[in-house]
């Protein structure tokens, strides 16, 4: 049995030298000084970034959020036009919207940059953009305003230690006191509690 067989294959990837890096991204808004950004979900969030060591151009940009208590990551947008200076706004309002059956939580989050064509879990290679997971940024939620005259009590404010138990409060006195006095006695004696 005999016939024609037709075979097609991707085009070929560019090698690189072995010894040059992969690819990476570095973060230019928010600058890396800045220390670590606190968003509150329901605002715009906007994130620029440069590409280092690239060689061979991604065809597109994935980008991703992840958070440490939510198994899947979020993906922020696929397919995005490949640019030198990189750039993203995300509108964490109409975000929350369109998940709200998987919604943002008041926890800490790390972007992920990756090539459209390698993915998150892609292998670096050299020249060839790593998926990048090196900028890390908290969300919060917006809290309703709470009235203090209608008997809430902040648990963190200093009117909130009035509930603590006086007893225990008296026993620390007392014995801080026996502490000091036993202490003294033992190292000067008797006369210099007098």
């Amino acid at each position: 049995m005999s016939g024609n067989a037709t075979t097609t294959r991707g085009p070929k990837k560019t090698e690189f030298d072995p010894q040059d890096p992969a690819a990476g991204v570095v973060m230019v808004t928010p600058a890396i000084t800045a220390g670590t950004q606190l968003y509150k979900i329901g605002d715009y969030v906007t994130w620029g970034w440069n590409y280092t060591n690239l060689q061979g151009t991604p065809t597109a940009i994935d980008l991703y959020v992840k958070c440490s208590k939510v198994p899947q990551p979020w993906t922020l947008t696929q397919n995005m036009s490949y640019a030198e200076v990189g750039s993203y706004t995300w509108d964490t309002n109409q975000f929350q919207k369109d998940h709200a059956t998987a919604p943002l939580l008041t926890e800490q989050y790390t972007l992920i940059v990756a090539d459209a064509d390698g993915g998150i879990s892609a292998t670096p290679e050299p020249g060839y953009l790593a998926p990048y997971s090196g900028f890390s940024f908290g969300l919060y939620k917006k809290q309703d305003y709470q009235n203090s005259g209608d008997g809430w009590q902040c648990a963190s404010c200093s009117g909130a230690t009035s509930g603590m138990d006086k007893g225990a409060v008296g026993v620390a006195v007392v014995m801080s006191a026996a502490t000091v006095l036993s202490f003294t006695w033992f190292v000067a004696g008797f006369g210099a509690l007098l």
